[in-house]
């Protein structure tokens, strides 16, 4: 018995060696046996495709499903390349920038902050390409609020900023599922932010028509501002009456999303003939500033003589009847 216990101890040990060797073998195995396929660099790309962008885009993105969807060992560095590539050679392509972000978000292997990054910038590009897509500016928020991590309090924060900044945006874009404002508004919520929480859900329910969705942003009011549902409800009633009536009357050619965001337009402070003119009147004459005389006129000379005053050449000044030649008798 004594024995017994010994040799099992050392099986046991030599078994969990052995485990941990194959696994180290396998995984060293899944990382070489699958590398990443060639992919030219977004600035030779062009290049190489000897003027057939849009055919050696296609050839790339066959690749590139073909690899991200291989069971074992797909790595993102090997997605972001592919990616990359295929946007440079056609940047009018909208689907490559919402798949291949995403792809790189959920590779097998090699995922990390300078992968989230590059998948952060191949996004971005697409939200310059296409700025009406809704499902950019939300991935990229998604990207930014759940996948990078950190541990930097700052950088969180900064993130988180980010992240719900661009699920805002992509929740004014058309199509955009409104179930998003709930999500920004608890995000706000944790950043201690809830009076933007409460100013964008509200906006929202000037905006929206689906009763469901209503419903279910009233409710989420309710829960941030801390009232009563059927009390919210009763006032954006009257807001959105008083919304719909600004918006017709102002702006009725853009939408109400459009509307919300720029408002009334501007009554200029000013007279348009004024700014025209430099504020001068053109069609009258203008009266020009009166300078004092050089040399005094006749009737200053007379008063000046009358009451005995110096002349401007520091003389006294003749009298009138001194001056004039005595009459013949």
């Amino acid at each position: 018995m004594k024995l017994v216990v010994p040799l099992l101890l050392a099986a046991l040990s030599f078994g969990g060696a052995r485990v941990a060797r194959h696994g180290a073998t396998t995984q060293r195995t899944l990382d070489d046996a699958n590398p990443p396929p060639y992919a030219p660099t977004a600035g030779s790309a062009r290049l190489l495709s000897l003027g057939y962008t849009e055919l050696l885009a296609d050839l790339l993105y066959v690749r590139l499903r073909g690899y991200y969807g291989e069971w074992y060992g797909t790595k993102a560095e090997g997605v972001a390349a592919l990616a990359e590539a295929i946007t440079a050679l056609d940047p009018r392509w909208e689907r490559i920038y919402e798949f291949g972000g995403n792809a790189m978000t959920i590779a097998e292997l090699g995922i990390g902050p300078p992968i989230l990054l590059r998948a952060l910038a191949l996004v971005e590009l697409g939200m310059r390409e296409f700025p009406a897509s809704h499902v950019l500016p939300m991935l990229a928020g998604q990207i930014y609020l759940q996948d990078l991590k950190t541990e930097d309090t700052a950088q969180r924060k900064a993130w988180d900023e980010k992240g719900v900044l661009l699920i805002e945006a992509s929740i004014r874009k058309p199509g955009a599922p409104l179930q998003l404002a709930t999500y920004a508004a608890h995000v706000r919520s944790k950043l201690g932010q809830r009076d933007r929480a409460s100013q964008g859900l509200r906006e929202l329910l000037l905006i929206t028509k689906d009763p469901r969705a209503r419903a279910k942003l009233l409710d989420r009011l309710a829960e941030v501002e801390g009232a009563n549902a059927d009390d919210i409800a009763a006032e954006m009633l009257t807001a959105r009456k008083t919304f719909e009536t600004a918006w017709k009357a102002d702006r009725p050619a853009v939408n109400p999303s459009m509307f919300l965001l720029v408002g009334a337009p501007p009554t200029p402070g000013f007279d348009l003939d004024d700014l025209a003119t430099g504020g001068r009147d053109l069609m009258t004459v203008q009266a020009f500033e009166q300078l004092e005389p050089l040399i005094p006129s006749i009737e200053d000379a007379g008063a000046a003589a009358d009451t005995g005053a110096v002349n401007p050449a520091g003389t006294e000044a003749v009298p009138a009847a001194a001056a004039a030649p005595a009459s013949s008798p």
